[in-house]
């Protein structure tokens, strides 16, 4: 009788059925197809061989659990609670999580749409999807740009403390153009003016005659790590002053899409976050 105790199991009582482990296994193929490629719930079925009921059920409490996300087109995407587990976002995730958002923003918008990476005091673009109308500008794909040359790097800095504002400030504004604005006290009025949910325009301030709005990607611990961006030839971007195609239009789709993106980084988004909805 000893020995039949000293070799129980320890934790006999706590295994898991068989039917359990397998409910566990198949969430975990599920979240592994997910996060290859987000995807419908049919398509989902088919990759990891479950019937469609099965597929729905895992979904559906995986989504309650925050473990994955499902946008308006009923795709499935890896959640706020996987992406807060693993980190936040790197240099290598961000694009790949951020691509079909700028997909489905260049379709709407018409113009060419963009990525870019925040790093230390500069930007850099690194996805680009270009327009297809006949005049455009060139791809800014690998286009390193100071903070302060354009609507990128301040919706960025917008995020920053004021110290490191000011820290910033005190160093060289180069002038990308004849249109960049280096007055320190402009800059920082502009930086107040997004904080207070307004969207910042700017025309000919990294190269002359490109209209370009931006809005920032921020990953788990609301930092500000990329930002998407949109532009064309200001003669024609923006199309119109009200309506479709105009500056605040076009500034709320930017801005939406770079909402979804913080939020497929694990990005906790208040309802009642200014920032979000242009004023």
């Amino acid at each position: 009788m000893e020995r039949e105790r000293l070799t129980a199991h320890p934790l006999r009582g706590n295994l898991p059925s068989v039917t359990e482990i397998r409910s566990i296994s198949r969430a975990l193929a599920v979240l592994r197809s997910v996060g290859e490629r987000p995807a419908t719930m049919v398509e989902l079925a088919e990759r990891t061989d479950l019937a469609t009921s099965t597929a729905a059920r895992i979904l559906t409490t995986l989504e309650t659990e925050g473990a994955v996300r499902r946008d308006a087109e009923g795709v499935f995407h890896i959640g706020p609670t996987i992406r807060s587990l693993v980190g936040g976002a790197d240099a290598r995730s961000v694009p790949a999580t951020a691509r079909p958002h700028l997909e489905r923003l260049a379709s709407e918008l018409g113009e060419a749409v963009a990525l870019t990476l925040v790093d230390g005091v500069t930007t850099t673009t690194v996805d680009q999807i270009d327009t297809t109308k006949p005049i455009r500008a060139e791809d800014w794909t690998g286009t390193v740009v100071p903070m302060h040359a354009g609507s990128v790097g301040l919706v960025t800095m917008a995020f920053w403390s004021d110290h490191e504002i000011d820290r910033y400030l005190q160093g060289d504004l180069d002038r990308c153009s004849e249109m960049t604005v280096t007055d320190p006290t402009e800059i920082r009025r502009r930086i107040e003016a997004l904080r207070a949910g307004h969207a910042l325009w700017t025309d000919g301030e990294y190269v002359e005659g490109i209209a370009s709005v931006a809005a920032p990607v921020l990953d788990a611990d609301a930092t500000a790590v990329a930002a998407i961006y949109t532009y064309g030839p200001s003669f024609r971007f923006p199309s119109t002053d009200v309506g479709p195609g105009s500056p605040r239009w076009i500034a709320d789709r930017v801005r939406r899409a770079a909402r979804a993106v913080s939020t497929d980084l694990g990005h906790r988004v208040a309802d009642d976050d200014v920032f979000w909805s242009v004023a």
